[in-house]
Order: structure tokens, then sequence, then C-alpha cells
């Protein structure tokens, strides 16, 4: 929630303008009061302009780069940097959240007018936009995350945020060259026939350049200095962001969050650092491109390609793929310029998700729309290219079968028992939990998605907000019982690698609503299920078979059932013989016992604590008449009233806060705990 209340201030148009070689920039340094800093030179004639105010790339570079040589240095460098990065990174977000604050009180009271709010935060924005990019690649990568979030970020702040996809600050193409002859031993004449000193694009953990050698034309990728040091002070800021966040079990309820779902931040902080230590192996990426392209030949997938690669130019800073320019995938001007659909293209970028992970168990975690771009293919239909797949994840076997499993479950079976057996076996559902309560609930979501999704209305999430709270209310009250149970066991767990599926599914979610305002990934899914029948049962036929031999009650187990039911009847007479003699002692959870239980120990806390309370007081009063001669009377005697007022404040703070709340979580569930 946090990342989402700074995120809201990114506003600011902010324009590539392209300086002429030995131009400079001021600086202003206008950061939350900041007065002017010196002049710095734009070396690289790349400068970003933020409205009226001009900033060269090696202003933003100057701090990554200066904590990163300063956490190479060792422990004690490393002790430093880490302390003078927690400085800097809690003064911005803090400053930012702030001023946030003021802006929005002073817009909610009617202070300001609707146009000076907007003003005010785009000028908020610009400042943000400006310290993501100081922060570098591991706060640049947050930024990317919100840049397609289209359905919940405003599209002012979009065009702002577009530019942390590809074009984050440069560093000179003379310290490229540098790198490049350091890692491959020769130098660049020998190497290539041509090395453009000018970066195509740069990234947030490097930048690309375009070098040519006979017929062959390359796009050499080159990470930045100190990445790893840079990497080990930011981590470990989000490792503590992560414990501090298991700590206090942040929870918002209907959300991922929600207080049925039991979460570990500290594993997906886990997951994430992993990933992002892969990301700067470029000799790991060089094997994802080769993997990632050879899942994708296939014919009904050759408009997806992958560049090629070429080992004899690659160590683990340096990586030399094929050249393969493209359309942005964002870009829908020129993509119609070109003839070709964007609709078409939102419904192949979804596909080609889908594939990589029902198919493949190998995906892109990282689909942003620097990442993906659009070609018109001989045949006059949209290519994509993909590109970066130095973040890649995988599914084993099992998750794989258990997330076909889902999706034929929730959409065609419509069974919430074929579901939840489903989402055990992706580890979302823990064993041994009471599934009654989370069955009743997951089936009335699923014939809430089948009415949907059969007569083509809004979903809920897009409903108004009066009318989602209205229906929330009316689901509490009908399945009060089943959520009260499910908040109290936690039956639903969310493991570390759906963090960046998720990530990507939202990630296509916004491209694809870019492309096309009727875009909805959900109804996507359904036809391209269709291609999967031969993932759930090995092949095509037996899937089908089994579900006509299922309607028709003809399958292997309604015969076992029929052939052993006399069998079945003889063990339910015996049990219940059995339980007229008082033989067996049945078990039931009674949910009304276990509600009275928990407010009747809130109640019996309130009375001890009462009791505790008059007790010092009352020890307080001997000691003070009866015990005046005594040595240590007075200290004594403030210690049992300390006492007796720190128990007797717990009374009003359990009966008005903690009852109360009780009494009214219960009722917002349509049941009374009294």
């Amino acid at each position: 929630m946090a990342t989402l209340m700074f995120l809201r201030g990114l506003a600011y148009p902010l324009k590539w303008r392209e300086g002429k070689s030995g131009d400079s920039a001021r600086a202003r340094m206008r950061l939350f009061g900041r007065k002017k800093g010196p002049a710095v030179t734009a070396a690289n004639g790349r400068i970003k302009t933020f409205g009226d105010e001009e900033v060269a790339d090696e202003e933003f570079i100057l701090g990554w780069k200066r904590t990163g040589e300063i956490a190479a240095k060792g422990k004690r460098g490393r002790a430093w940097a880490t302390f003078r990065r927690s400085a800097e990174i809690w003064f911005y977000f803090s400053s930012f959240y702030i001023k946030d604050t003021w802006i929005l009180k002073n817009y909610d009271s009617g202070r300001w007018s609707e146009d000076r709010f907007k003003e005010e935060r785009g000028k908020l924005g610009a400042q943000l936009t400006q310290n993501l990019l100081k922060l570098g690649p591991t706060f640049i990568k947050l930024g990317q995350i919100f840049s397609t979030r289209i359905d919940i970020v405003p599209k002012e702040y979009i065009e702002s945020l577009k530019l942390l996809q590809d074009n984050v600050p440069a560093f000179s193409g003379e310290k490229a060259q540098e790198i490049i002859e350091a890692e491959l031993g020769k130098p660049i004449n020998e190497l290539f026939d041509t090395f453009n000193i000018e970066p195509l694009a740069a990234a947030s953990l490097g930048q690309v350049h375009i070098a040519t050698k006979g017929d062959e034309t390359y796009a050499v990728k080159i990470q930045r200095q100190f990445l790893r040091e840079l990497f080990d002070v930011d981590l470990g800021q989000l490792k503590r962001l992560a414990e501090f966040a298991d700590a206090v079990d942040l929870t918002s309820e209907g959300g991922l969050m929600d207080a049925n779902t039991k979460r570990s931040w500290v594993s997906v902080y886990f997951e994430m650092k992993r990933l992002l230590y892969e990301e700067i192996d470029y000799l790991k990426e060089i094997d994802n491109c080769n993997r990632f392209r050879e899942n994708f030949e296939r014919p009904k997938f050759s408009h997806i390609k992958a560049p090629k690669t070429y080992p004899e130019y690659t160590t683990d800073k340096v990586l030399t793929m094929e050249y393969c320019p493209g359309i942005k995938i964002t870009d829908v001007d020129r993509i119609k310029e070109e003839g070709l659909d964007p609709a078409d293209i939102s419904k192949k970028s979804a596909e080609a998700f889908l594939e990589q992970l029902c198919r493949h168990g190998f995906f892109h975690c990282d689909p942003h729309p620097g990442n993906v771009a659009v070609q018109k293919l001989p045949n006059g239909e949209a290519g994509l290219i993909f590109y970066d797949f130095g973040m890649m994840d995988e599914f084993g076997a099992v998750e794989r079968k258990g997330l076909v499993d889902f999706f034929f479950a929730l959409y065609y079976d419509a069974d919430a028992k074929d579901v939840c057996n489903a989402l055990e076996r992706l580890g979302m559902l823990r064993k041994g939990v009471d599934r009654m309560s989370v069955e009743k609930v997951g089936q009335d979501f699923i014939d809430r998605f089948q009415a949907t999704l059969k007569s083509g209305n809004q979903w809920e999430a897009d409903l108004p907000e009066e009318e989602k709270k209205r229906l929330n209310r009316q689901r509490r009250k009908e399945l009060g019982e089943e959520f009260l149970s499910m908040n109290a066991e936690s039956p639903f767990v969310f493991p570390p690698t759906w963090t960046f599926v998720l990530k990507a599914f939202f990630t296509l979610d916004g491209i694809g609503k870019t492309l096309d305002p009727k875009y909805d990934l959900t109804r996507l899914t359904s036809p391209y299920l269709k291609e999967l029948l031969d993932l759930k049962d090995g092949n095509a036929f037996q899937t089908t078979l089994s579900r006509v031999l299922k309607r028709a009650g003809w399958r292997p187990v309604d015969f076992n059932m029929a052939i052993t039911q006399p069998r079945r009847i003889a063990k339910i007479e015996d049990i219940t013989t059995r339980l007229e003699k008082g033989e067996l002692k049945p078990r039931v959870r009674a949910m009304e016992v276990e509600r009275m239980i928990k407010r009747n120990k809130l109640v019996q806390s309130n009375i001890f604590s009462a009791v505790l309370s008059c007790l010092f007081l009352n020890s307080a009063m001997s000691v003070a008449v009866l015990g005046q001669n005594m040595l240590f009377a007075k200290p004594v005697t403030k210690t049992f009233i300390a006492a007796a007022i720190a128990f007797g404040l717990r009374v009003p703070y359990g009966v008005f806060v903690k009852l109360r709340k009780l009494d009214e979580y219960n009722e917002r569930f349509g049941i009374s705990s009294k």
C-alpha cells in the first residue's frame, strides 16, 4: 500500500531532449526544497527535461555509482554505503508522503480548485520521477511495474512512467567500450567492424549499443558498473521492509493480502533477490533466450521471435545478440500506420504468455513494453519480438498440471471441489484445512464468474465503488459463517513464485488495455483453453472422453461406486449401530460456540484486569496507611499505584476497543456475537 501511495503523485510530463556534444545542464535541485547544485556536464549529450528543469544523465548516475563504489571497498565501506543509502531512500519517500498528504488535504478541504490540485500533483510527480531515477536500478524496476498499470494509474502518470521502460540514464559510450574490451579481452576494432558509441537504449541494469561485423548486425548489451554492490545495499533495505511487513502482518480485506491468506514477505523478498541476481548474469540470460526461442518453434507461434545469441561475444557482463528492430508494443499510432490491428496484437501477447505458463512452465517475468516489440511479417500480419531474458522463472510439472486443472475447473466444469484440488497442487491451499467453507465460498464465486462470462456484463472489479460495496455487504450476509471460518483458519498460502506471475499478468493486462479498450484477459483465456486439452489428461482424446463420461456418469469411478454400494451401506449401518450404543463420540465444530468462547475470553481478560487493578490499589492504600514507618514505603506505594493505573486502563481499552471491534467485525458478516 505504501508503494501505491507514493506512486499516486507520478504525473508530470517528462521528455528527452538531445543536446549537442559538450552541452551542460543545470540540475536545479529543487527536490523537496533543496537549493541549486553545481552544473553537471552532459558528457554524452543526453539530458532530461522536467517541465522547465533540465537534468543531465550524469546527474542521475552519480548517486548509483558513488554508492556502488563505496560498497565495493569492503565490509566497512558497505556498512557506510548502507547507512548513507538508507537515509537517502527514507528521506525521499517520507518527504514525498508529507507533500502528497498536504496537497490532498488542500484539495479535499476545498481550498484548492481541481486545476490547482492537478498542477501541484504534476510538480510533485516530476520530483518523484527524478527520485526514482536518482535512486537507481532497484527503484527504476519498481517504477517499471507501474508503467503499464493503466487500470490503476492515471494516463497522465503513465506518460511519465513510460520513460522508465527503456529510457533510463545512459552512461558514456567510451565507458561501455572500455567494459567490452576488458570483458572480451580484445580492442573494439578487432571485435567489430563498427561500434556505435551512442546507446540505442538504456535500461535499469545496462544499455544497448549497435555493432556490425560483415553482414551481421548485433545488439550489444553492457552491464552497469558496481551493479552487484548496489544490489547488496538496496536489497538489504528491501529485506528490512519485508521483515517489518511480516512483523505487523499487513492485511487488506478483499485483496491479495486478505486475512484468510497466509503469506511470507521475506520469502517473496528471497525469490525477488534470486531473480535479480540471475538477471545480472548474462551467461544465464543467453541460455534463457535460447530456451525461450526453442519453446516457440511451432508453426502456430511463428509470429513469436527471440533474437539469436552469440556466445563467442558474451560474458557475464557483456551480452551480444541479433539486432531485431521493431515498434514498441504500446505505440498504437505507429502500429496503425503499419496497417496492423492493435486488438490482434493484444490477443497474441496474451496467448503467448498463457502458452509460457501452461505448456512450457518457463515464463518471462518482466514483459513490460520496453521488452516487447511489434514487427510486420512478410504475410502482412503482426509479429511479436521479445527482448531481455534475464528475469525468467519456471514451474515444475506438478504446478503446470495444477494450473491447467484450475483453468478447466473454473471455466468449463464450474466445480469448486476441482478448483480446490488444483489450488492444493499449486501450493496455494493448505492441506488439512476445513474445505467445506472454502468450497462453499468458491462455488459462489464460480457461479458469479460463469454468469458474467456468459452474459458479457461488467466484472465486479469494474463496477462503481458504491455498487461493489453493496454486493460485498450482500455476500457477507449470505456467507458470513463461511467467511469467518476462513479468516480464522487462513487456508490460503501465497507462494513467492506467484508474485512474478501476477506481476507479468498485470503488465500484460496494462499493455492489452492500451492496445484495445475492450481487452479482457479473462475472456481471452476461455477459447485458448481448448488448445490445452492434451495437457489435462495426457492427450486431447482422453480429456474429451473423460468429460463426456463424467457428464453421463459412466466413468470408472462411477462404476466402482455402483459395485461397492452394498458394502458402503453396510458400513453406514455399522456406524449407526455403534452410535446408538454410545461406542462412538462424534466431534462437531460449532462456530457459534467458538465465537462465544472468543468473546468470553476478552470479557474475562477485562474482569481479570479490573480485579488486579483493585488489588494493587488496595495494596497501595494499605502500605500508605499502615506501613508509614516501613523502609521503601513510598517507592512501593508508587509502584502499586502505577500498576493499578496500568491494569485499570486496560479495562476501558478492552471494553470500548477490543470488544467493540470484535462485535463490529462479526456484524459486518451479518452475525451477532452478543
